[in-house]
């Protein structure tokens, strides 16, 4: 699972974790796993650092004193694509689903293994990076030459951006790898098992909603048409809704 210096180096990520030894325990052990780690212990500290520095990804407590995980998850959001994985000892639904509609790839609830959370940001970085090691992103405006135009939703796999009707969706990576998925076998229908192992293929413990919660986030963007594009199979799982004259 753990991946060698060589192939993790130069890989900077920012650790936002107000207790010490927490903070210390994640920087050790991702440390040892090849990364290059900024550990700060407040949120404003965190936020500056993400606004003046170049990281592969954030670790984020949601309690952090001053800006709190939450709000710098939104604010990173609304400016680049930076996977997020956020922290937090709260184990109820409503904070999970808080914490993906503002945008996190992740979450992992206090207690944790170092093991596990190292495992988790692995899992995260192999899925949003391009096969040239690039951070995921793209940053395009508009559909790129390579994107599927037959449909109102159109994925460029190379950019890894995705679009409705010409419109940048500003997905998460796991909500691009989602949608990306549905999109390129439209009308069949994934369960959420299938879903999960496509995030997952590791086989990480993951909480079964984790699905439900990215599907509600990428049908918020796709707007009001967004629950028949992206439609629910009852007792099934998920499928992109094909249309006429549309392709697979």
């Amino acid at each position: 699972m753990t991946e060698s210096a060589e192939t993790a180096v130069a890989k900077r990520i920012l650790v936002a974790e107000d207790d010490d030894n927490i903070r210390n325990l994640l920087a050790s052990y991702l440390s040892v796993s090849g990364y290059e780690i900024d550990a700060v212990g407040d949120g404003d500290t965190a936020l500056d650092r993400l606004n003046s520095s170049d990281y592969v990804m954030a670790v984020l407590d949601i309690m952090l004193p001053g800006t709190d995980g939450l709000e710098i998850c939104r604010q990173v959001r609304e400016r680049f694509d930076l996977p997020i994985l956020l922290l937090t000892a709260l184990g109820e639904e409503q904070d999970r689903i808080e914490g993906f509609q503002t945008g996190a790839d992740d979450y992992v609830v206090k207690p944790f293994s170092p093991r596990e959370l190292v495992a988790r940001v692995q899992a995260i970085l192999r899925r949003t990076e391009s096969p040239a090691g690039a951070p995921f992103g793209g940053g395009r405006a508009q559909p790129a030459s390579s994107a599927s135009t037959d449909h109102p939703i159109q994925i460029d796999k190379a950019g890894k951006c995705a679009f409705h009707e010409g419109a940048a969706l500003g997905l998460t990576p796991s909500e691009f790898k989602i949608l990306a998925a549905l999109t390129a076998r439209k009308g069949v229908v994934y369960s959420r098992d299938e879903l999960l192992d496509l995030l997952y293929p590791a086989g990480e413990a993951v909480v079964h909603k984790t699905v439900d919660f990215h599907i509600h986030n990428i049908r918020s963007k796709l707007g009001a048409g967004g629950a028949d594009l992206l439609e629910t199979v009852r007792g099934f799982g998920y499928r992109v809704r094909k249309l006429d004259g549309s392709s697979h």
